[in-house]
């Protein structure tokens, strides 16, 4: 009886805790930006995240053991140290996936996709749904050349293995998530041969990546191949479409940034709502925090009267939500402002692992939203359906309606 009591009150206090993680963060600025519990540490303050973030050598990330499961035994380069596989590999997929292609291959695609899904709406859309979730699926069947077997189970796949690799263990999750990755693995495996029967027909990232193969450039035979797009589809899908609903859900909560995004949106300001993507996000985060494992003793803050010495073998967590946060290096951080210089913001990480895709996602994300906040008469749809609701860390509905 007494354990099932300490069990339940543990549980109260850490379901508190998450409620309320912007208070518990701005205390510990303060009070301990840096604290050591155990096996543990939380660091809370910007330059403090930054600097273990840029410590890769020392601070490891945690997603090896992982990312080889769902593998079926390698590894993808983000959950590599900065060995040269992992040059070679960031390397060969920055020549397929150019930054040239964001004007004119991705942007003018996500518009047309999009404003499509919108304009046959007829005035009510379920968000995640119908839109966020299948702009990415498309956009990757369409620029990384793979459109998975089914839409609708595609994204659920690399959904459930983008919560499996960076969320706390869940034996149900990694059920779920190991099914799917075995089911990718057998169509890109299939689908990659289909491609390379079929040379020369498409201008996407798999082509791009078959020519390297045919000039016998190393990393790039059809096991890389497919464990290199694993991994970016797993970043592509699920990180959109709960950034496209943690924006709306936020502006739709503050009418009065509501009207300035949409004015933004109807001058095809791209730029003034990427701001608004950004400012937006870091009151409505994504994720709190990123893990590293300390791979040796190491001082954080050193020559501060904060310095803490984090030990070898400590799981650390990088609060990049608590940082963006942090009034010692932003401006007024409690106000929404528009006008913060871009390296304040953290949303895709920060060093060696920065999002691959954040490109991409700087432009997708702000797009999508666009083709919503153009429509007269936006607001959330009437009761529990207007709110949003979340399987587990991701978005899964929410209705908002229109004028048609």
């Amino acid at each position: 009886m007494a354990s099932n009591t300490q069990a339940s009150i543990t549980t109260k206090i850490q379901a508190w805790l998450l409620a309320n993680l912007n208070l518990v963060f701005s205390i510990l600025r303060w009070v301990k930006p840096i604290a050591v519990y155990k096996n543990a540490a939380l660091v809370t303050r910007f330059d403090h995240v930054q600097e273990v973030l840029s410590h890769d050598d020392i601070f490891h990330v945690t997603y090896k053991e992982k990312m080889e499961k769902v593998t079926s035994g390698e590894n993808f380069f983000l959950g590599m140290q900065n060995t040269p596989i992992y040059t070679r590999d960031v390397s060969n997929m920055r020549l397929a996936v150019r930054r040239t292609d964001l004007p004119e291959i991705i942007t003018p695609f996500v518009d047309n996709c999009a404003e499509k899904i919108m304009a046959s709406a007829q005035g009510r859309i379920d968000v995640p749904a119908e839109l966020s979730r299948v702009v990415p699926t498309r956009l990757v069947g369409h620029y990384f050349g793979t459109p998975g077997w089914d839409e609708e189970e595609f994204a659920n796949a690399a959904t459930s293995m983008f919560q499996y690799l960076f969320y706390p263990d869940d034996p149900e999750v990694e059920k779920t998530a190991l099914a799917a990755a075995a089911k990718s693995r057998d169509y890109l495996d299939d689908f990659i041969v289909q491609r390379q029967k079929n040379r020369r027909q498409h201008d996407d990232v798999l082509e791009r990546c078959l020519q390297m193969q045919d000039a016998d450039m190393p990393g790039m035979s059809n096991l890389d191949i497919r464990n290199n797009f694993i991994g970016l589809i797993i970043g592509a899908i699920p990180t959109t479409s709960k950034c496209v609903v943690l924006v709306l859900d936020y502006l739709l909560s503050h009418p009065d940034l509501l009207a300035q995004a949409q004015q933004a949106a109807r001058a095809d300001d791209d730029a003034l709502l990427t701001q608004f993507m950004q400012e937006t996000l870091r009151f409505n985060s994504f994720s709190p925090a990123i893990s590293r494992l300390a791979a040796e003793d190491y001082v954080v803050g050193r020559g501060s009267w904060r310095a803490t010495k984090i030990p070898k073998g400590t799981k650390v967590i990088a609060a990049t939500q608590s940082a963006m946060m942090d009034c010692l290096q932003l401006k007024s951080p409690s106000q929404f402002r528009l006008d913060r210089p871009d390296y304040q913001y953290m949303h895709f990480g920060f060093g060696l692992h920065t999002c691959f895709g954040q490109y991409i996602n700087r432009v997708q994300i702000p797009h999508i939203l666009k083709a919503v906040l153009k429509r007269q008469g936006l607001r959330r749809a009437s009761g529990p359906e207007g709110q949003v609701e979340s399987v587990g860390p991701f978005p899964v509905h929410l209705v908002l309606e229109f004028d048609a």
